[in-house]
């Protein structure tokens, strides 16, 4: 268990004006799609190879629930922080947030909840451990005085 202060993984992203939606911010829709690129980028600096993670013959790491919460417009032309943590493992899931940020001002924060599928199966499985192992250092780490 990881018992010093968390990890944060951190990339950026540069809107574009296709990025755009008619009222000139971010159309909704590809804050997934910026997630899962960071997410992408995050499995590899956890140490596996693309390959090894997204094209395994065992498992499938499929998303079954995703929220996002927009506090302020996301605007082309900037350039965006976006922050990657693991917010819990289940028994065959496992909780990742992202927050986009820019100095001390957060613009959005995205949950996504991964499931775990058994490939010859394609039923759920137990999180295999050099997952839980490699995304162990970016566990959020729960303050005892905060509320749950």
């Amino acid at each position: 268990m990881n018992k010093d202060k968390n990890t944060l993984f951190k990339t950026t992203r540069t809107l574009t004006f296709r990025d755009m939606d008619p009222a000139k911010i971010m159309f909704f829709g590809h804050i997934f799609d910026f997630t899962h690129d960071a997410y992408e980028q995050f499995v590899m600096a956890s140490g596996f190879s693309w390959k090894e993670y997204f094209e395994s013959a065992d498992f499938a790491v499929p998303i079954r629930f995703s929220e996002s919460d927009f506090r302020s417009p996301l605007l082309a032309g900037e350039t965006y922080e976006i922050s990657v943590s693991v917010c819990s493992f289940g028994h065959t899931s496992f909780k990742m947030k992202y927050i986009f940020s820019k100095g001390i001002t957060v613009y959005a924060v995205v949950h996504l909840v991964h499931t775990i599928i058994d490939l010859k199966t394609k039923q759920k499985a137990p999180i295999p451990d050099i997952i839980r192992q490699r995304f162990e250092k970016y566990l959020e780490q729960k303050d005892s005085n905060s509320l749950p």
